[in-house]
């Protein structure tokens, strides 16, 4: 199969104009293609026939126009994002030019895909910068072809991508597998070992490794034999997810619980006595038979009790302004002096600082961040990064008036990862917790849920799935080999030291 960069851009494509055409997909190879193989799919966004808007500017290196756009499988309902990019042309530079994108994509199920999508904005306006309103979420529809259909074949199920085979892959040793969501009664084997299903019936299933399920007990056990003392620096989704780490996955778990709205999206002032949520500095102990708990009287901070696991919970909002305590402060008051020297940081950034800064001024701060990071921490504490939450499908018409938009947040995104391996990749381990890629794959009809939560938080049992990602990470072997009897040989060795 050609590669995009093999297969010219019809020149007549530079040309169009909004009055004679609408935004279109355009995949020029569409015929039967195996297991793995990659299709060229282009969008053409043709020139606008209004006088164009000077306000909105793009991230350097970023599009004029926001596409959202999926390859669906027409039986699986898997869905695969096609993230984007400028065809290199000088065209693409201009802001009242046709813009013409494109994409490698690789297809991993057998199924027939169709595109679906949409354009989100035209002209930049999905980056609203410096005081600019976000912009009302009116998308347009792209125009796809009757026919227009990539069929995938898997002609002996002995690829190594083919779903037949997945059992026998190594276990994920990484938190942003490639992976896609599948309905649980399709699924052609025993699904109890796999991540726990959404609530549509549908488990995330990576493509070159298992995730394999664990219990918030076993999670735990491992945390006491693996990271007896992990900080974390996040937001109020981080608050959610020790909600369920401390309550061993009880908080939100029952069938009446699902719909409640502290479940679905805003758990804020709900009463919670595990630790003081409203606190910016919390410490936890953990452990597989209460749970987790913030220690009382007196104590040392900077070591973990006998048989436990000690968290370190810095709640900020993002590098913003807005934080009451200055993000800072915990690193320059030394925070291995005072919480002991972590085998594992992780740092939530993204959701508040898309919403509420602009890019200069996160920079700015992301630079502080790391060089504060690489003086607190030395190179045997990994850094975890997680991305923010996915945004979909809407804009922040509230009193807040975020600014988020899909392309905003995962511009941030991928500029946090990039500055972080950059500037520290070549002395620590560097890894990302992908909970965005995670919602991102799911089917436009579940994403577009998010819109009934305007501080976009993922609901309980997404909570659960997003967990499921750091358990795998933090307690598979590192070579993803087979592990047997895990759980009894932890508990054998906690046994032992009682």
């Amino acid at each position: 199969r050609r590669k995009c960069a093999d297969i010219a851009v019809p020149a007549d494509y530079w040309a169009l104009e909004e009055a004679m055409s609408h935004p279109f997909v355009d995949i020029q190879q569409t015929g039967p293609i195996s297991l793995g193989e990659t299709v060229c799919v282009r969008v053409v966004v043709p020139a606008p026939k209004a006088r164009v808007s000077v306000l909105y500017t793009p991230f350097p290196g970023k599009p004029w126009d926001s596409v959202q756009l999926d390859l669906v499988g027409n039986i699986t309902g898997v869905s695969v994002p096609v993230r984007l990019r400028a065809v290199e042309d000088y065209r693409n530079s201009l802001r009242d030019s046709a813009h013409v994108y494109e994409a490698d994509v690789p297809l991993r199920d057998a199924d027939a895909f169709v595109p679906q999508g949409v354009l989100e904005y035209r002209d930049a306006k999905w980056n609203p910068e410096d005081g600019l309103p976000p912009v009302v979420y009116a998308p347009e529809a792209l125009q796809v072809s009757d026919g227009l259909v990539v069929q995938v074949v898997d002609s002996d199920q002995n690829n190594r991508l083919s779903l037949a085979q997945h059992l026998s892959l190594p276990l994920c040793t990484e938190a942003n597998p490639e992976g896609r969501w599948l309905n649980a009664t399709e699924i052609p084997f025993d699904t109890s070992t796999l991540m726990p299903p959404d609530h549509h019936g549908r488990i995330w299933v990576p493509y070159t490794c298992r995730m394999q399920r664990y219990s918030y007990q076993d999670f735990t056990k491992c945390l006491i034999q693996k990271y007896p003392i992990l900080h974390m620096y996040g937001d109020s989704n981080t608050r959610r997810m020790l909600k369920k780490l401390t309550t061993l996955g009880e908080w939100c778990s029952t069938e009446e619980s699902h719909t409640t709205h502290p479940c679905l999206c805003e758990d804020y002032g709900d009463r919670f006595e595990r630790f003081q949520v409203s606190r910016e500095e919390v410490v936890i102990d953990m452990d597989p038979i209460t749970g987790g708990n913030s220690p009382t009287g007196n104590f040392s901070k900077a070591m973990a009790p006998p048989n436990k696991s000690r968290i370190y919970f810095r709640r900020w909002g993002g590098l913003t302004a807005r934080n009451a305590m200055p993000w800072s402060r915990s690193f320059d008051a030394g925070v291995q002096h005072f919480f002991g020297t972590p085998q594992v940081a992780i740092i939530s950034l993204t959701n508040w600082d898309a919403a509420f800064s602009t890019r200069a001024y996160f920079a700015a701060q992301l630079d502080r961040l790391v060089a504060l990071v690489e003086k607190s921490y030395g190179p045997q504490t990994e850094i975890i990064l997680r991305t923010g939450q996915h945004y979909c499908c809407r804009y922040d018409n509230s009193r807040t008036r975020r600014q988020y938009s899909r392309l905003r947040n995962q511009s941030f995104d991928s500029y946090i990862a990039d500055v972080f391996r950059e500037r520290l990749g070549d002395r620590r381990r560097i890894s990302v917790w992908d909970v965005a890629t995670l919602m991102e794959t799911q089917p436009l009809e579940i994403r577009s849920e998010l819109p009934f939560c305007p501080s976009n938080h993922a609901r309980a049992e997404i909570i659960d799935i997003e967990n499921h990602l750091l358990f795998n990470r933090l307690c598979n072997p590192a070579d993803g080999a087979e592990q047997r009897d895990t759980t009894n040989s932890i508990l054998t060795e906690d046994e032992s030291n009682e």
